[in-house]
């Protein structure tokens, strides 16, 4: 006899009848590719001999794990009673899960981003720049699925609502580019123009930087620090 049928004699054998209390369960939830997830179903209340299950149920109903224990070990864990782990997480693993408590049945999305292929910074005025002028700095993300979230900040503050031409394109295989543009001004603080690349529930996964005409270091809120190219290493390589 097979494991999964085993497995479905058992579950048939003890049943799901239970009276529990779901404390935390997970919202929708979008992953890295290659990256593990763990998605929510933590048990407050279990009266003994009852069951709770994981199940992916957007194909049939696929069993993947009964209380502690999992199918197929490799690939998923069970922890804290009842979170689901799913370790490097692969197109095929996108899909709808379920909690099965026998008293309910909570479901959760899952889906798999990928991050962009590219992403660049380019600007409408000839280098080298002359300070106070205004340029307009346009940053693109290049095939990421989904299409990234572009936002814009002068050192530590947003000013994304000041962009403009904000554009997201989507192919029918779900990857896409995005295309926001910023008007800058060239000047000689050291405070640069950052763009940065959001994806869903992955914040932050890629940054461009760009002005002011000095080579140093800038810090963003939890994102570490981070070599800055300035404009006038840009000018004078774009002019050698």
């Amino acid at each position: 006899m097979a494991l999964i049928e085993i497995w479905m004699a058992l579950v048939m054998l003890a049943g799901t009848t239970s009276c529990t209390l779901v404390a935390e369960f997970s919202s929708n939830t979008t992953v890295l590719l290659g990256s593990d997830v763990k998605l929510l179903c933590t048990i407050r209340y279990q009266t003994e001999g009852s069951n709770v299950l994981w199940k992916k149920i957007d194909l049939g109903s696929n069993i993947l794990s009964l209380n502690n224990e999992t199918i197929f070990t490799g690939k998923y864990e069970v922890e804290d009673q009842y979170n689901l782990v799913i370790k490097n997480v692969q197109f095929h693993d996108e899909g709808i899960y379920e909690c099965d408590t026998g008293e309910q049945r909570l479901t959760v999305a899952l889906q798999v981003a990928v991050l962009m292929s590219n992403m660049t910074m380019r600007w409408d005025i000839p280098t080298p720049f002359k300070r106070y002028a205004y340029v307009n700095l346009t940053c693109v993300s290049i095939n990421s699925r989904p299409p990234a979230t572009l936002r814009w900040y002068r050192g530590v503050h947003e000013v994304t609502r000041s962009s403009i031409n904000n554009e997201r394109v989507t192919r029918q295989n779900g990857y896409g580019d995005t295309t926001s543009t910023l008007v800058g001004q060239v000047s000689s603080e050291d405070v640069p123009y950052v763009c940065i690349a959001d994806l869903p529930d992955n914040p932050r996964v890629r940054s461009e930087f760009l002005f002011p005409p000095i080579i140093g270091a800038a810090c963003l809120p939890g994102s570490g620090v981070v070599i800055v190219v300035f404009l006038g290493l840009l000018s004078y390589l774009l002019n050698s």
